[in-house]
């Protein structure tokens, strides 16, 4: 995939493509682990959900205590700690008809400006869920019936949904620098002593 980019000397070029690539590697490596929670929560719910059913029908107890409330709980989990993880994978439905009418330099440049603004209001969504952790836990927000608290949810939100801006914001920046095809060209090209490259599409 080619993105846009610029002229520049290959060494600061090098330099900020393996410093991007190395940032992806590692917030990579953090949504998996993240997803994994995901996973669990996943797991979890499936076989409670099967005891649920199999509690109400061949027994007199009605099912889970609390199991609406435990299975709202789950489903946040399941869901903000697979965010991110979907981004790395580059796995979430973006509407691109209108954009792909545009030249491709252009093409390029607008899907780098979109995830740019989508990382900020993510980071506005991160700080407004961030901000209500202490809000949470000072009421005591909990359950009906288990009383399990509501704050260490708030805080795995809080942590899928900065992993998951950090990610948007990485691929956004990604758009604005050049492919790895082309630093391989630099590299090539650095060796026969080439100082200036054009990165235009």
């Amino acid at each position: 995939m080619c993105r846009a980019g610029k002229q520049s000397r290959p060494g600061t070029v090098l330099r900020e493509v393996n410093a991007l690539t190395k940032a992806l590697k590692i917030i990579d490596n953090i949504n998996l682990k993240i997803c994994y929670v995901s996973m669990g929560a996943a797991f979890f719910l499936m076989c409670m959900t099967t005891v649920h059913a199999l509690l109400r029908k061949f027994t007199t107890l009605g099912g889970i205590t609390d199991s609406l409330d435990i299975t709202t709980l789950s489903m946040t989990l399941i869901v903000f700690c697979a965010f991110a993880f979907m981004e790395s994978q580059r796995g979430h439905v973006r509407v691109d008809v209108l954009v792909n009418l545009f030249p491709k330099k252009a093409d390029i440049a607008l899907q780098g400006i979109m995830l740019l603004i989508s990382a900020v209001f993510l980071f506005i969504l991160f700080y407004a869920v961030s901000s209500n952790i202490v809000t949470i836990y000072t009421r005591g927000a909990a359950t009906m019936v288990l009383k399990i608290p509501h704050w260490p949810f708030y805080i795995v939100m809080a942590v899928g949904l900065c992993a998951y801006a950090i990610t948007v914001l990485l691929h956004g920046i990604e758009k604005f620098l050049p492919a790895k095809e082309q630093v391989a060209e630099i590299e090539v090209e650095n060796e026969n002593g080439v100082e200036e490259h054009d990165f235009s599409i």
